[in-house]
């Protein structure tokens, strides 16, 4: 049994079909686990964008596609439970963390009988026979990324409501970016463009503003519709032309920090947000977000202090939120450096990695063992 100085024997297990806030949370502990010196290996179920990114951060890979139970796929279900048992056999794990419940359903099967202690963490929103059916091999932890998110899934399952659970949230390197006054502030929506991140509440809250704070602003929305080959984005750029809005929308981008050090106010208009790694990465930049009073957002903004809530769904009451920061070049700057320390105390990926390897140990200490015996 490990000890809880050891170096821990670790498996990440996750689906990866796309670069989204899942997978770049996923990356960001495997290499805070690796930097402690724990071994790290990333299980992935696509390779693609995902596993390249992994590679190059120097994350031992592996491609393992995953199926899932029914009579029409037993056969491919089959054969990938028996490939994923083998590796896990193989490699003796201390420990299997499942990125998301998708994917747990087939590793915690392959996990049977073996020593692994297993982990699932819940980062999406499931209804009652969804979670079932995915959770049907109960982990020995389930961990959510948000109260935020925990409640409606456990309200939705009895079962997972009756099972070993805490929240973790999660965390991200804190590299405050040095900012230069600009005479034009800078408003950015950085995520999916897809509908339930709300970038079309953003473009007709926009419109509302005043004529004077318009001119005066840029509006940027950085970002992509990865599953539907950008047809979101293309409707976005279609609604800007309609509403009269000038905004850029670049689509994807890969150097965010810069990005983020060129804004002044991040907008997260989520409809459905379990935590939001968006705005982390705004916080940790120094900037005040507007977000929407969804999931786990509220979590991570303080009202008032870090940045401003506003209800979802609602432009007007967006539109008032914005006018407040564009006017007032002081309260950004306030409210931005009480988000930096916020998130250097609470959301760092240091904070998280020690928080993650403590649920590892207590799971891995023989009391826990004997009790869950």
């Amino acid at each position: 049994m490990p000890s809880a100085s050891s170096t821990l024997n670790i498996c990440i297990a996750s689906r990866a079909p796309f670069v989204g806030g899942a997978e770049i949370a996923a990356l960001r502990l495997a290499t805070g686990l690796t930097r402690q010196g724990h071994r790290v290996v990333a299980a992935l179920g696509a390779s693609n964008d995902v596993m390249q990114r992994f590679v190059d951060a120097g994350i031992s890979t592996v491609h393992t596609p995953i199926a899932y139970t029914g009579k029409s796929r037993f056969l491919t279900y089959s054969g990938r439970r028996r490939r994923i048992r083998r590796l896990l056999r193989d490699n003796e794990f201390d420990i299997l963390h499942v990125n998301d419940l998708p994917t747990a359903q087939i590793f915690l099967d392959a996990a049977q009988g073996l020593s692994v202690r297993t982990i699932v963490h819940h980062r999406f929103l499931y209804n009652g026979p969804a979670i079932e059916w995915f959770n049907k091999h109960e982990p020995d932890r389930h961990l959510f990324v948000s109260e935020g998110l925990m409640k409606p899934l456990c309200e939705a399952s009895p079962r997972l409501a009756a099972a070993p659970r805490e929240v973790v949230y999660d965390g991200l390197p804190v590299t405050r970016s040095r900012r230069r006054h600009r005479t034009k502030p800078t408003v950015l929506f950085a995520g999916q463009m897809i509908f339930q991140k709300g970038p079309q509440d953003l473009l007709r809250a926009w419109a509302l503003l005043p004529a004077v704070l318009r001119e005066s602003a840029e509006l940027v929305m950085v970002g992509d519709d990865l599953q539907h080959h950008g047809r979101h984005r293309r409707d976005m750029i279609g609604l800007a032309a309609l509403l009269g809005v000038r905004a850029d929308l670049p689509g994807f981008e890969e150097n965010m920090p810069a990005r983020l050090a060129r804004s002044d106010i991040a907008v997260v208009p989520s409809h459905v947000e379990p935590l939001g790694n968006a705005t982390l990465e705004a916080m940790a930049s120094g900037m005040p977000v507007i977000g929407s009073r969804v999931g786990g957002i509220p979590e991570m903004i303080d009202d008032g202090v870090t940045g401003l809530l506003v209800s979802p769904g609602d432009p007007a009451d967006l539109a008032r939120k914005l006018e407040a920061l564009l006017a007032n070049a002081s309260l950004r700057r306030a409210m931005g450096d009480a988000g930096y320390r916020r998130c250097v105390d609470r959301f760092s990926l240091d904070a998280h990695v020690t928080h993650v390897t403590r649920v590892y140990q207590n799971l891995l200490e023989p009391a826990t063992l004997r009790a869950a015996a």
